[in-house]
């Protein structure tokens, strides 16, 4: 059974520095472009993973989407739910520094922001047929409600995306089987933006309070809060030489779905999630050639994650 992604589906422009980047000046770059956007870089890593993914979002009649398109294609991934809208296609520019560090990064998502229920075709069979639906916060409001309520008895995974459009999962929390968010973003879904205190484990808490079935807390390198109705979890984030952080949320929420797509229980899959976290940040890119199933269970039994 396949899991359906609907979201954001940008061209990516990735900007590597030999050399820090200073504003008000230029720097040596290599320049690489890319299919990106949250919900197309998990489908693209759940596709990585050998786990059948439809894609569902916007790009425009225009270029860039025929390239995007063509290219999500012959990843693998299932783009005939693919809207094709009258706004140019979403494009995102990221800086990094020569140590993989995010300098700075911009985007174009008016196409997303513009999306209206209609535009979700739910009923093609590539979405109708997956058991596992997977959204995220780039997607308007209205969109998400209709999604979520169309989700029916499926499993419904969503990420928070960022502090900015966090909240505009607040109407459907009780719906949700399983959310991803770092510190911020989840403090921002729960209206403390402004509380400094807030820590990974007491957001995984009150999210699961508010109805949210399992959530996962990142919070950089301490480690991954876990919870449930009924269970807590602290899993550490084991040290890489990171190359390229863009990509890495993307992963940790690839890896932990397609595992539970494998039949392994929550911690297990979250497990799994940092370890395909792992891999990306050590390639170039979201969803990395070097994210394979095989790459990953190397990767679990080299360093595994484990309960702090």
């Amino acid at each position: 059974m396949s899991i359906a992604a609907f979201g954001a589906i940008h061209l990516d422009t990735l900007a590597h520095a030999d050399r820090r980047i200073l504003r008000d000046t230029s720097t040596p770059a290599r320049l690489a472009t890319r299919p990106g956007g949250v919900a197309a870089n998990v489908a693209r890593a759940l596709t990585g993973l050998a786990q059948p993914c439809a894609l569902a979002g916007a790009v425009g009649r225009d270029n860039d989407g025929d390239i995007l398109v063509d290219r999500l294609n012959r990843e693998g991934i299932d783009v005939r739910a693919i809207h094709r809208s009258s706004h140019p296609t979403g494009r995102y520019l990221a800086l990094h520094d020569p140590d993989g560090g995010l300098a700075a990064a911009v985007v174009d998502g008016a196409i997303t922001d513009a999306l209206k229920p209609a535009d979700m075709d739910i009923a093609h069979a590539a979405l109708a047929a997956a058991g596992l639906w997977f959204l995220e916060a780039n997607l308007p409001e209205p969109v998400l409600a209709h999604v979520a309520q169309a989700a029916g008895h499926r499993f419904l995974a969503a990420d928070a995306v960022s502090i900015a459009k966090a909240a505009r999962l607040e109407g459907i929390l009780s719906r949700l089987d399983m959310l991803f968010c770092n510190c911020r973003e989840g403090a921002a879904l729960l209206g403390r933006a402004h509380d400094p205190a807030g820590n990974a484990a007491d957001i995984a808490r009150a999210l699961v309070s508010k109805g949210v079935g399992a959530c996962l807390v990142s919070d950089g390198p301490a480690p991954l809060a876990l919870a449930t109705a009924g269970e807590e979890w602290r899993l550490a984030v084991a040290p890489v030489a990171v190359r390229d952080v863009t990509g890495a949320g993307d992963a940790l929420i690839a890896g932990t779905l397609a595992a539970c797509k494998q039949g392994r229980n929550i911690a297990q899959a979250a497990c799994a999630g940092l370890a395909a976290a792992r891999v990306t940040v050590q390639a170039e890119g979201a969803a990395p050639a070097s994210l394979t199933r095989d790459t990953l269970e190397r990767e679990l039994a080299t360093t595994g994650s484990f309960m702090t």
